[in-house]
């Protein structure tokens, strides 16, 4: 077994169990029965990969790289990115110990989360995209991660045992789309819709638009009216009918920084890359509602360029039709329980199409429609 060096853990590597090395015609080739792929190795690779499964230490891996005429910095940034590699294709195995002292929990879709870390700067950026933790050790949860620091990256494992690598700013984003694809494949729930959802005198609003509708703006604006947060990305749906948010902090674009800093000041203003590349900033919304509840009102956005705000009222099969677009499930299929909910939404909801270019119209608008003014 290799121990990588520099780590807040005692953390060990291992080749995975299904992963073979192999010559074939004197080169030298992994087989993954996992990914049922191969991959060929060069000369200094099988050397780095033979030598770990003979249990050499990473620090003797680079004292005979020496040996062989590479200088140590070179040896170390090459195997570096090879475990890199290896990790990501699943054929080495992270293991690591590390000591229980400090972590915390949430309760999200019904289910609990808990994540730990023994490092604080991770601690906190771990903390950026939950709206309400309990402070602790973690313990145990449904969804359970943990996460250290190694050089410039941080490790992720999750319960089942498997191992992912992100950089410090890509953390928090990668966290909570881990964790909603954890909810999203969970028995509780039919299906899952991507909306942001929020609650007024205990009925639900969902706001549904594809990427760049302005969900998560006029959301936080709809926070600000008195309108209590659910979640602005995900609703997961019960057999039932009724929807239960997904309260992740709020998640804020760079073209909203500016009204985010007018509500809040410069109160949150660090800043998280996710896997696409945008820069996103995340606003904790207190008392947020983790419950289900059955919705009042479906709201479909169209945001123009500009004109006034105008709702339209849409009947109940147009209203199913741009819900199952917005629908996604564990296995990708929407089931007939799953159909039935959906119809159960529509028809105790009253859906509209709501045009509108300023959110803060906008929001006058659905406050009026919530309140019967409308």
């Amino acid at each position: 077994m290799a121990v990588l060096e520099r780590s807040s853990a005692e953390m060990v590597l291992r080749p995975a169990r299904d992963a073979v090395f192999a010559l074939l015609d004197g080169r030298s080739v992994l087989f993954s029965e996992a990914g049922q792929k191969m991959f060929e190795l060069d000369r200094v690779g099988a050397f780095i990969w033979c030598k770990l499964a003979q249990g050499a230490s990473l620090e003797t891996v680079h004292e005979e790289l020496g040996r062989q005429g590479i200088d140590e910095p070179a040896a170390r940034q090459f195997t570096r990115q090879l475990v890199d590699v290896w990790i990501d294709r699943g054929v080495i195995e992270v293991d690591w110990r590390m000591p229980i002292d400090g972590g915390f929990s949430a309760i999200l879709g019904g289910h609990k989360v808990a994540v730990r870390t023994a490092n604080r700067d991770l601690m906190r950026r771990l903390l950026s995209p939950f709206c309400v933790a309990d402070r602790g050790t973690g313990g145990d949860g449904d969804i359970a991660i943990e996460a250290m620091m190694l050089d410039e990256q941080v490790f992720l494992r999750g319960e089942d045992s498997g191992v992912s690598r992100c950089d410090v700013e890509a953390l928090a984003p990668t966290i909570k789309a881990h964790i909603t694809e954890r909810l999203i494949r969970s028995h509780r729930w039919v299906f899952s819709l991507h909306a942001a959802s929020l609650v007024t005198d205990g009925v639900g609003l969902l706001l549904c638009g594809q990427p760049g509708a302005g969900k998560s703006t006029l959301t936080l604006q709809l926070v600000d009216g008195g309108f209590r947060y659910a979640g602005d990305d995900v609703a997961l749906v019960g057999a039932d009918g009724t929807i239960c948010g997904v309260p992740f902090a709020l998640t804020v674009k760079q073209g909203s920084w500016d009204m985010l800093s007018r509500l809040h000041g410069g109160q949150y203003e660090t800043t998280h890359c996710r896997s696409d590349g945008v820069r996103v900033r995340y606003v904790p919304i207190p008392d947020a509602q983790a419950q289900s509840v059955s919705a009042g009102w479906i709201i479909f956005l169209n945001r123009v360029a500009s004109g006034p705000a105008e709702l339209t009222a849409i009947d109940q099969l147009d209203s199913m039709k741009r819900l199952v677009e917005n629908a996604f499930a564990a296995d990708g299929r929407l089931s007939q329980a799953g159909f039935f909910a959906l119809k159960r939404i529509v028809a105790g909801a009253r859906s509209f199409r709501l045009t509108y270019c300023e959110a803060v119209e906008a929001r006058r608008l659905l406050m009026d429609l919530c309140n019967g003014k409308a």
